[in-house]
């Protein structure tokens, strides 16, 4: 018997590009209960691999894409040579699927800093394609609660990102800066696709929304005038390019999305809303990250009725305009606020990664936004004259790249007489901060 000769990695990393190669067989180790036409349309492009070079790259694409679609849990793609022939390869997955089943409970923070706790439970890749359903229900100590069941199903193919989506979820909720309860029972369908050669990601929702206001004994007129039960139909259009190195807190790259909501084909609203969001971030000497986030957005009614005071653009909170009560900043008619028909808010920050340095950052922050009334003749030039600036300094830690938690000392510097200001410490948490 022949001994086997060893070459160093690198030489052969540097002539594999020029090696010809030919798949003879794809094999998959673990899987039970997916289907086989879901791992050949996650595969098939192997098969076109020209040379060892490109058989690898392709390998640990699909690899990487078998997770993030759902049909596995972990993948790894492990090459051999064929004994059939010189340029023959065969492609072994090493996999694991998903938990048949998963559940759980947990407690935490909820966006409007109340403490919350939430039982949730969930099947992924239920038909073996893929597909998902989850429900979870969720209470906050302050009595709000809400139920969702939601079903996704993934487009399968070569370096596919695309799914489909429903929701159906019931809520009961306490708005403190309406001085009222509301209750939503809804219906959402969404489809998440890519656009010119997946540089663009697009998604359009259709939204059914059953609303009922229940004023309080503290509701100022301007929103007992709105109590009673709505519905409203819309279609969401959003279009964005993302090259952001993670989205909950990136150290480089932009966002920039551009996104419209259309309300009126039937039901009880009927409006035209426009939104822009702009996100970069960049390194600076030192491990510093400085980074900057911009959100406009624009409210038109198109009947003869104003627009609702829940379908109104709002600012203020730990996850905009830190230092400032939740959704406060605006218009306001007593005790309560009722929002504007237009708003626009920017955020600066300097962020320094301590220990986790992935999970654990210093954070500083200068923040400014206003709001434009609905009734607003010139809104930009209200917009200029109604401004808030906050400025602060804390922590922020980031939990798997999907829950971002900051803990800052904020301190309002421009305010409007009137305003519900918050000096201090004040726990934000969630996903979607500027």
């Amino acid at each position: 018997m022949g001994e086997k000769t060893f070459h160093k990695a690198s030489l052969i990393r540097d002539k594999a590009g020029y090696v010809p190669s030919l798949v003879e067989a794809v094999q998959f180790h673990g899987v039970r209960v997916t289907k086989n036409d879901a791992l050949l349309k996650e595969i098939s492009e192997l098969y076109k691999s020209a040379t060892l070079d490109e058989l690898v790259q392709k390998s640990h694409l699909a690899a990487r894409h078998l997770q993030e679609v759902g049909l596995m849990d972990n993948a790894v793609a492990l090459i051999d040579t064929s004994p059939k022939s010189k340029e023959g390869y065969v492609v072994n997955f090493v996999v694991k699927e998903p938990k048949s089943f998963t559940a759980g409970v947990k407690a935490g923070v909820s966006t409007n800093g109340d403490a919350d706790m939430s039982i949730n439970a969930g099947k992924q890749s239920f038909a073996g394609r893929g597909e998902s359903i989850n429900t979870s229900y969720t209470y906050t100590v302050k009595g709000d609660h809400s139920f969702n069941i939601s079903l996704a199903k993934p487009f399968l193919g070569w370096q596919k990102y695309s799914n489909v989506s429903s929701t159906l979820y019931r809520s009961m909720a306490y708005l403190p800066w309406n001085q009222a309860n509301v209750d939503e029972n809804a219906l959402v369908l969404q489809y998440n696709g890519q656009l010119w050669r997946q540089r663009l990601l697009h998604s359009v929702k259709l939204n059914t929304i059953w609303r009922t206001l229940r004023a309080t004994d503290d509701s100022a007129f301007a929103v007992r005038e709105h109590a009673g039960h709505t519905l409203k139909f819309s279609v969401e259009n959003s279009v964005a390019a993302d090259t952001r190195d993670r989205p909950i807190l990136a150290s480089k790259g932009i966002l920039a999305r551009v996104s419209q909501e259309y309300a009126g084909i039937f039901g009880d609203a009927s409006f035209l809303k426009h939104q822009i969001d702009l996100q970069a971030a960049a390194p600076l000497p030192f491990n510093f990250i400085l980074a900057a986030s911009v959100q406009a957005k624009s409210l038109k009614a198109l009947g003869e009725n104003e627009v609702h005071i829940l379908d109104r653009c709002y600012l203020g909170g730990q996850q905009d305009i830190r230092g400032f009560g939740l959704n406060t900043i605006g218009v306001r008619a007593d005790n309560s606020c009722i929002g504007g028909g237009a708003s626009l808010a920017a955020v600066v920050h300097l962020y320094r990664p301590l220990y986790p340095p992935q999970m654990l950052f210093a954070h500083a922050f200068l923040a400014s936004g206003s709001v434009a009334s609905v009734r607003s003749r010139d809104p930009i030039q209200q917009l200029q004259d109604t401004q808030r600036v906050s400025a602060g300094l804390g922590l922020t830690f980031i939990f798997k790249n999907i829950f971002r938690l900051e803990l800052n000392y904020t301190h309002p510097m421009k305010y409007v007489v009137g305003d519900s200001i918050f000096r201090g410490f004040h726990i934000g948490a969630g996903i979607n901060f500027l």
